[in-house]
């Protein structure tokens, strides 16, 4: 299989104090035509961050006694750097910390790669999104919608914020960097969520029916996300 084309020059600090997953996390990275970096702790990443640009940092929650909260502040103050971090405890309370610090994606160890590289790619795709579309000429702007998908923020007119989980900030992303396009569900499962659609998948169409609650001025008429039947969802772009 080939490696796609906007992997191929991607750079990833992988920050861990574990040898034996970091080194597995690294080797598996590159086998998908990534450079990779990695660090044990924060000393090791702050000079690797100053020495070179990174397109995406994976951040260890706990690094034997310092906090990955604390490199992620000081990320945060200077750059965008898109951040997955990543720790073995599951708990909650921890995520949403990451969460409003600036992380763009958390995941619990054992961590499964496959799901890794898939919400990598999905980070790397939305940073990748033109800034054209955060102009006051956007559509969504026009219409007071903003959607800074990198930061994984929504704000609709009035300023009123709308939370998004990570499932529908991933579609609305996918939608609106394929504004009046037709996509059907088999391409935004497998491009969205890196899996097979299959008939009997209701799923996808779950999370469409709780993104027009949310940006549709009427969910039971629905303008900005229009499904064609058969063939999948277009989307029409914000609306006011």
């Amino acid at each position: 299989m080939s490696t796609p084309a906007r992997l191929c020059d991607t750079s990833v600090l992988v920050v861990d104090d574990d040898p034996s997953f970091r080194e597995e996390l690294c080797e598996y990275l590159r086998g998908h035509g990534m450079f990779v970096e990695s660090a044990e702790d924060i000393a090791g990443a702050r000079n690797r961050l100053l020495r070179k640009a990174f397109d995406l940092v994976l951040l260890d929650l706990w690094l034997g006694r310092e906090n990955g909260f604390d490199l992620l502040r000081e990320l945060r103050k200077v750059n965008e750097i898109p951040c997955i971090m990543m720790t073995a405890q599951d708990d909650v309370t921890d995520k949403i910390v990451g969460l409003e610090l600036g992380a763009d994606d958390y995941l619990f160890k054992p961590v499964n790669m496959r799901e890794l590289l898939a919400r990598a790619r999905s980070l790397l795709r939305r940073a990748e999104m033109p800034a054209a579309q955060m102009q006051s000429n956007s559509p969504e702007a026009a219409a007071g919608w903003r959607f800074d998908a990198p930061r994984r923020s929504l704000c609709a007119p009035g300023n009123r914020m709308i939370p998004l989980t990570t499932a529908e900030c991933d579609l609305l992303a996918e939608f609106a960097a394929n504004e009046g396009r037709l996509l059907s569900r088999v391409d935004l499962s497998r491009r969205v969520f890196n899996r097979h659609w299959h008939p009997f998948d209701r799923g996808l169409d779950g999370i469409v029916v709780k993104l027009r609650r949310k940006l549709e001025p009427d969910p039971g008429h629905p303008r900005v996300i229009k499904a064609i039947r058969g063939k999948g969802y277009v989307f029409t772009g914000f609306q006011s």
